[in-house]
């Protein structure tokens, strides 16, 4: 129920916000000025926006078929797809969409449920390696072009290397054979009530680090092509703004302001919000292309194309949910009640 509640208040919130920013600054000006853009540049900005979602789809394609698993491109492009709109909804502090692609991949190919998860972590953790990348970049040409306040100067490295310096260890550990999962769980165990719940979970998280470990140390060729196309992703949403202002304007988008748009897009995506950002994306922006000189008017008209390709890629996703009678199951996911923990741990090896 609580979650139920949170949902519907966080998406009140979202629409309270997105009214109030267009009401603010302007929505007829804003309609305008997408108007200008045209169908090419829509569809542009529409097939940038997929890449998001087409490139990760590739590298994790390489990530499974280098475990051996036979894993066609389609199979994951679809799952990425279909994951979407259930990622577009759930707050990030859920599972998002991970158990449904998990469940369809390993459903659809005959593969091993565990090998299929600790591909799909291997590939989140490339998917925020490649945008803390772009951000550490992006911070840095933006902090050093764009004539920002002291105390903003302070906050945005302070934020991107805070997160840079977590992601590294978490990488270290993963690369490492640390388990810090299966460390976890051995503190929590000393809590006597907690022991026989995690004795169960303690043996499927050692053995999906085990799975982990491998495919960051066994195949170092393959993993740096996948984590090299995964970039593609990140970098296809550091140029939106450029295309969204050369359709629109003619006009070439200097790269400080291209990143300082990436650093309030990724800030925004990474923190517990409403749903799909709704309000709180809109007001970022605002915000942002005030400071930077870029106008409310195309503040506004960038996060309604960016809202217009998002319900293009919910569309997709729901249409392929819908034709693969997913329905089921990517209800009970976006609800929570399919969780990633169901996952049946690898059977024992045949005796010699």
């Amino acid at each position: 129920m609580w979650k139920k509640v949170f949902f519907a208040g966080s998406l009140l919130l979202g629409i309270g916000l997105f009214v109030y920013v267009f009401r603010k600054f302007g929505f007829h000006e804003a309609v305008a000025v997408v108007g200008e853009l045209g169908a090419a540049g829509l569809t542009a900005y529409f097939l940038t926006a997929a890449m998001t979602l087409i490139a990760p789809a590739l590298a994790w394609t390489i990530l499974m078929r280098a475990e051996g698993m036979p894993v066609t491109v389609w199979t994951a492009l679809r799952a990425n797809f279909m994951g979407f709109p259930i990622n577009f909804i759930a707050p990030t502090m859920f599972l998002g969409s991970e158990p449904l692609k998990l469940i369809y991949v390993a459903k659809t190919h005959g593969v091993p449920q565990p090998k299929v998860l600790a591909t799909i972590i291997v590939a989140k953790v490339q998917e925020v390696g490649a945008l803390l990348f772009v951000m550490v970049v992006s911070a840095a040409i933006a902090v050093w072009r764009i004539d920002f306040s002291r105390e903003w100067r302070t906050l945005i490295v302070g934020a991107t290397a805070f997160l840079a310096i977590v992601f590294g260890l978490l990488l270290f550990m993963f690369v490492g054979n640390l388990k810090p999962t299966v460390r976890i769980i051995n503190a929590l165990a000393s809590i006597k009530r907690l022991r026989r719940r995690l004795a169960r979970l303690r043996s499927r998280a050692e053995e999906m680090e085990h799975l982990i470990h491998a495919a960051f140390t066994k195949r170092g060729g393959l993993f740096l092509a996948s984590q090299a196309i995964t970039l593609v992703s990140s970098i296809a949403i550091l140029i939106r703004p450029w295309i969204f202002f050369w359709f629109a304007h003619r006009e070439l988008l200097g790269m400080e302001r291209m990143c300082g748009v990436y650093l309030v897009t990724n800030v925004i995506n990474s923190l517990p919000h409403t749903p799909g950002g709704l309000g709180v994306f809109e007001l970022g922006m605002a915000g942002f292309f005030k400071v930077v000189g870029l106008g409310e008017a195309n503040a506004n008209a960038y996060s309604l194309v960016n809202r217009a390709s998002d319900l293009f890629l919910i569309l997709v996703g729901t249409y392929l949910i819908v034709h693969l009678g997913m329905q089921s199951l990517a209800r009970r996911v976006a609800k929570g009640e399919e969780k990633m923990d169901d996952v049946a741990p690898p059977p024992p090896p045949p005796a010699a």
